[in-house]
């Protein structure tokens, strides 16, 4: 930049000297040494910071030679193992078009985080991208500065970036979180063998129709209450059947860093919680061995359990609550992030952009295909299709112990040692806390 004010005045003196001025510029400088430039503090002689050009973005075209570099991408599920045949073609281009290798940096799910704080402290993060449960990385790591942002080194109106990205992975105004694809399907698991013997109608016909409601299922859940089997049974906590149904309508736990579980619409879901277990009393049994109807649970939980149950299964939508429009998906969700010292953090994003396949549509053919081992039918893989790109991301459980005290209050709620009303009072000073403390207010 100074150099080009220097060279406009010497135009404006003496013209004469132009040709040999501007012959002495390159027009393909180095991009390490423009970035350089960019973040240099102004001198006093520079020109006005406002004549600078904004920061440039990796052009999709640019010539981009890594020299054998290694990139490394931190996981905590051994990813190497788990690359598709199209995904390991992408790779091989990638590491051929921009001369650079590709590790796959494996860390215990346990450990991340810990790792990514002590070696970034270091100044040598144990990798260049990092995945990690966006619980994590907004606003905690973000605001600590572990954690740059993607909108000056990629071209953010491309097409092909995901939804549920744009949507939940911006912190003060800037794109930190990224993905190439949602595969965070959440819903209820439902036994159609128990359907079929009690002679209900099929929830997935309920569900394209618009009529799986809480009303439809809470009348199955009664009706094969009985000899043993229930109606629904959580894989885990009470809250593993809470938390969806809150958000099945139309309510949050938090929204925007405000408290909103104590809401009318959070209420009523809390107490049909509270019935379902004190009063109509339809939670229980287990689900791999045919004794419950409903199982509340995220994609690749069929992993788990599909070779070892007897029953025929199906997947649905969570059934919408009374103040609900639309079946809803809610999930956690884990992202990409760039760590603050990579080096060439353009260069870096422009090889991940190639990686892996960012079309929308074939994205969620590739996370179909990949399930089509573990769903039992049809019907679930369609209702799978639709719960991509449609996510609502679980965002309390950012905010350090809140999920903690949101947990102990539905325990109670439905162990019947305290009623929604009391509980959510109760928590609600703990949770703000938690809030204040995770933003640092």
């Amino acid at each position: 930049m100074k150099a080009k004010w220097l060279s406009l005045l010497l135009v404006l003196v003496m013209v004469f000297l132009f040709a040999g001025c501007s012959s002495g510029e390159s027009s393909g400088s180095n991009n390490n040494e423009e970035v350089s430039k960019a973040t240099e503090a102004p001198k006093a002689t520079e020109a006005p910071k406002a004549t600078e050009a904004p920061p440039s973005k990796a052009p999709e075209n640019e010539v981009i030679d890594l020299k054998g570099r290694t990139i490394r991408i931190g996981q905590w599920w051994g990813m190497e193992n788990y690359l598709s045949e199209e995904e390991k073609e992408l790779q091989r281009k990638a590491e051929e078009k921009f001369n650079v290798k590709i590790e796959y940096v494996t860390v215990p799910f346990g450990e991340i985080q810990s790792r990514i704080i002590t070696t970034s402290v270091a100044g040598q993060p144990f990798a260049d991208i990092i995945m990690i449960p966006l619980e994590w990385s907004i606003p905690k790591m973000v605001s600590e500065g572990y954690i740059q942002p993607i909108d000056d080194l990629v071209d953010m109106n491309d097409p092909n970036w995901n939804q549920i990205m744009l949507n939940y992975g911006k912190y003060n105004g800037k794109q930190y979180s990224f993905t190439d694809k949602d595969n965070n399907g959440h819903g209820f698991y439902y036994n159609k063998t128990l359907i079929q013997r009690n002679g209900l109608e099929d929830p997935y016909e309920l569900q394209e129709r618009g009529e799986w409601t809480w009303d439809k299922f809470l009348e199955m859940a009664k009706a094969v209450t009985k000899d043993g089997t229930f109606g629904v049974v959580p894989p885990s906590t009470p809250s593993d059947l809470a938390i969806p149904l809150i958000y099945s309508n139309n309510a949050y736990v938090t929204k925007d860093d405000q408290i909103t579980f104590d809401n009318p619409e959070a209420m009523e879901a809390l107490q049909f919680v509270s019935d379902l277990y004190n009063v109509h009393k339809v939670v229980g049994g287990s689900w791999p061995e045919g004794t419950a109807l409903f199982y509340p649970n995220y994609r690749w939980a069929a992993f788990d359990f599909n070779k070892n149950m007897a029953d025929d299964w199906s997947y649905v939508f969570f059934p919408k609550g009374p103040n609900a429009d639309n079946y809803v998906v809610p999930t956690p969700i884990n992202m990409w992030h760039l760590m603050s010292d990579v080096e060439n953090p353009k260069e870096v994003m422009a090889v991940w952009k190639e990686l892996y396949e960012r079309d929308q549509v074939k994205s969620k053919d590739a996370v179909i295909r990949a399930e089509e081992a573990n769903f039992r039918n049809q019907e679930g893989l369609n209702t799978l299709r639709k719960m991509l790109g449609n996510g609502t991301v679980l965002q309390f459980y950012a905010y350090e112990g809140l999920a903690n005290y949101f947990n102990e209050a539905i325990n109670n709620i439905t162990s019947g040692n305290g009623t929604p009303a009391s509980e959510m009072a109760r928590i609600k000073p703990l949770a703000q806390a938690a809030i204040d403390v995770t933003l640092k207010k």
